[in-house]
């Protein structure tokens, strides 16, 4: 099965507080891969950040090499990883203004995984867009300390 598009999502209550990260992979069957998590304490730009890396992992998991529409509502996150990892990684980790980088452990992994292959893609969140919808749905859940029903569709082969 193809993947079609990816959508990712994190919400936290509070920032920082308890946060979630919700991830949907739609194949091109219209069949749906759904996968969150959740900390007691954090940030919503790291859950933000864990949705695409579970997104990125996954993809990278089944071996596909077509582009892939990755949709987020987080400028945080497609700016770092568009504009800023370059300087930031040339810059030895720190800001325009010198400071270290926010969760530099995330965007290494982030960098890692990233590649050509993903289209960055900014998405209006609390827009209508079904799967955006979703991913803050199941985001918000785990948020709150309950673990919802996600759809899949079993190991990546």
């Amino acid at each position: 099965m193809k993947i079609q598009a990816i959508y990712t999502d994190g919400a936290c209550s509070g920032n920082p507080g308890p946060g979630g990260w919700g991830t949907l992979v739609v194949f091109e069957d219209g069949s749906v891969h759904e996968m969150g998590g959740g900390d007691r304490q954090t940030t919503n730009n790291r859950m933000e950040m864990q949705a695409a890396i579970a997104a990125l992992e996954y993809l990278k998991a089944t071996g596909q090499t077509q582009p892939i529409p990755l949709y987020t509502d987080s400028q945080y996150l497609i700016n770092g990883i568009t504009q800023w990892m370059n300087g930031w990684k040339r810059k030895g980790w720190t800001t325009s203004s010198g400071g270290a980088v926010l969760n530099q452990e995330l965007w290494q992994r982030l960098d890692a995984l990233n590649s050509r292959q993903i289209q960055w893609t900014y998405v209006r969140g609390h827009a209508g867009n079904a799967g955006n919808e979703r991913c803050d749905a199941i985001a918000r859940a785990f948020a709150q300390g309950q673990v919802p029903h996600l759809q899949q569709i079993g190991p990546v082969s």
